[in-house]
């Protein structure tokens, strides 16, 4: 596990002070642990944020629609004991049939989503037009579980949900931003989306209807541009590739605004684009 400073305040409400029998601030796992993150933003929301996120993203997404994968590669869990051990297929008769997780593909969603709207300066539409969706599996275990299960009529269970999803993408988007230029470097813009307070998902995440070529070894991978929109502003733009061992496509997530009349956003920019964690992606002019 890799361990930014702590914080000592909720990165998604600004809450500074608890009151004394309320817990300290709970660490933010920027990738969910439960999805093999291991970069941890100690003392940094609050449990009623926490509490909204974990209804909104963590349970739909961890435990509801990438629950088998996990469970079939032993991704950390809070609680083993509640881990699935098996899934209910049908036989072609129509008849349930027990399989093993070790046994089972344990398929997953993965969605293929167009540029976010604040980039590409699209109209709202409706969602169908925003994503599309492929399932990622592994073809050898397939092979093998037809061979194994000659009865099973070839049918998966996949749950869909890809909003639950784009909220995941904005709030790893957004941690991992904080964690990397400091809380105060920009102003949250993605906050809404996050806790739910906006349903309109698309304007600031989004990705490539594309899938990159594995990486040997690799793993969830993330880096941030500064993506200048007019004199002295810029967006915060959080590119995320989750298991770059698959075939994945890269994901973007805007989250915050930086305004460089600002001292403080000015200070964290000159500072953060110096040491290599920032790029700035459009003529910048002092």
């Amino acid at each position: 596990m890799s361990r930014y400073e702590p914080l000592g305040i909720c990165i998604y409400c600004g809450e500074t002070e608890l009151p004394d029998d309320v817990p300290r601030f709970g660490d933010e796992h920027i990738i969910p642990l439960a999805l093999g993150g291991n970069l941890i933003l100690p003392e940094a929301s609050c449990k009623t944020c926490e509490a909204t996120i974990n209804r909104l993203i963590e349970t739909p997404i961890s435990s509801q629609e990438w629950g088998y994968f996990r469970s079939k590669h032993n991704f950390p869990t809070r609680n083993k004991r509640r881990r699935k051990t098996h899934v209910t297929l049908k036989k072609y008769d129509g008849d349930p049939l027990q399989v093993p997780i070790r046994d089972y593909p344990s398929p997953v969603p993965l969605y293929l989503l167009s540029e976010a709207r604040i980039l590409s300066g699209r109209a709202a539409s409706i969602d169908p037009l925003s994503w599309t969706m492929k399932v990622l599996t592994e073809d050898r275990s397939e092979t093998e579980m037809r061979a194994k299960y000659p009865e099973w009529d070839g049918g998966h269970q996949v749950k869909i949900r890809v909003h639950e999803f784009a909220r995941l993408i904005a709030k790893i988007g957004y941690g991992y931003a904080v964690a990397e230029l400091g809380y105060g470097a920009f102003r949250p813009i993605a906050n809404d989306i996050i806790l739910g307070r906006s349903d309109d998902l698309f304007e600031l995440v989004g990705g490539s209807f594309d899938l990159e070529a594995p990486i040997d070894g690799g793993d969830h991978l993330l880096n941030i541009d500064a993506l200048f929109v007019r004199a002295g502003i810029a967006l915060v733009i959080v590119r995320i590739r989750l298991f770059s061992a698959m075939n994945t496509p890269i994901y973007h997530a805007i989250v915050g605004e930086i305004n460089l009349y600002c001292p403080s956003h000015r200070a964290a920019f000159e500072k953060h684009r110096a040491n290599g964690r920032m790029k700035s992606i459009s003529p910048w002019r002092s």
